[in-house]
């Protein structure tokens, strides 16, 4: 069993004290990733990782100072892809932790055909826009964080230790071991379709980021049952891994719906498997990695009283890499608790 928990409650209470509660549509969402909640329920690739949400469309809220150096990044990179933008309808920020194991942990030796250790702990800021007509949107990320730190093997190792698993012992070998900052930007454009009803909804996504992840790629979106929130701030096909600021959900009235997608990626460079600009023990080349990979998704979210919801999703993802122990799908599950504050 591989839980992970960070504890934040600090933050919870800095976000919800900048906005008004009687005027702003806000949520505070509590998520968390494990390969366990699959029902391959392995222990490596992408094994856990855990967040906290919180987003708005108050006012005060978009303006906060995070959110503002984010969007200053949005007014010269949507012009340059054809966006008009003008105030964002809502903003989300996010701090979390996850990472990445290979399939052998009790050895503390390098397994050169496996994935390597990696980890990142991080701070994101996300926007949503809507564009006139209302039938197509933009939504916008920006993460800055530090890879290699040991809080992710510590709380690994921790919970392990409780529930009588295997110690990870690798660690020392992992990406950044120590510390390095990185960033990301992502954006992307989605185009509501026509076929979409107050009981089913269809979207087409175009995406792309640079940075940690550098790449390109297209979704399709649904949803289908009683839906009362908005579809702009309704985005999982812009998760990556652990990262769900895009994709939470903002509840509105009672809603119960199925929800699932497919998308397509060519990926450029991945820093949890190449590493960055410090030398890692292990790391991999470009030549070692799939470039094209393909995911697919599946969920379920309920409400419940007091603007509750509870969210399952189910995702599996090809191989990231060619050959060797480390040729292998991806399978990972997440819930997701949120909060209409």
């Amino acid at each position: 069993m591989n839980f992970r928990f960070l504890t934040v409650p600090f933050l919870a209470v800095a976000m919800a004290s900048t906005v008004q509660a009687e005027s702003a549509d806000s949520v505070l969402a509590l998520s968390t990733d494990n390969d366990l909640f699959a029902p391959t329920q392995t222990d490596w690739d992408y094994t856990a990782g855990v967040a906290i949400t919180y987003s708005s469309n108050s006012e005060d809220f978009i303006r906060n100072p995070a959110s503002r150096v984010s969007q200053g990044l949005d007014s010269i990179v949507l012009p340059l892809l054809g966006g008009e933008i003008g105030e964002p309808g809502s903003t989300a920020l996010e701090l979390g932790v996850y990472g990445f194991t290979p399939e052998e942990i009790k050895e503390s030796a390098i397994d050169r055909s496996d994935r390597p250790y990696s980890s990142l702990v991080y701070l994101s800021s996300s926007q949503s826009y809507q564009t006139p007509g209302a039938d197509s949107g933009w939504t916008t990320s920006m993460t800055v964080g530090v890879l290699g730190l040991d809080i992710f093997k510590s709380g690994q190792n921790a919970v392990h230790k409780i529930v009588g698993s295997n110690r990870a012992n690798g660690w020392d070998h992992q990406i950044s071991n120590g510390g390095e900052p990185t960033f990301r930007y992502s954006a992307a454009y989605h185009q509501y379709l026509d076929a979409s009803e107050s009981d089913q909804q269809f979207k087409v996504t175009y995406f792309g980021s640079a940075g940690y992840l550098t790449e390109f790629g297209a979704a399709l979106v649904f949803r289908d049952g009683l839906i009362s929130s908005p579809d702009n701030r309704f985005n999982p096909e812009l998760m990556a891994y652990g990262e769900r600021a895009p994709g939470v959900s903002a509840p509105g009235g009672r809603e119960h719906y199925f929800w699932g997608g497919m998308s397509v990626k060519a990926r450029a460079y991945n820093a949890f498997l190449q590493g960055q600009f410090r030398d890692s023990d292990h790391e991999l080349d470009a030549n070692d990695l799939n470039i094209l990979l393909a995911e697919v998704w599946a969920g379920y979210t309920h409400s419940f009283l007091a603007g509750t919801e509870l969210s399952y999703v189910l995702r599996v993802q090809s191989s990231e890499i060619k050959s060797g122990t480390g040729n292998r799908t991806l399978a990972w599950g997440g819930l997701v608790f949120s909060k209409r504050l």
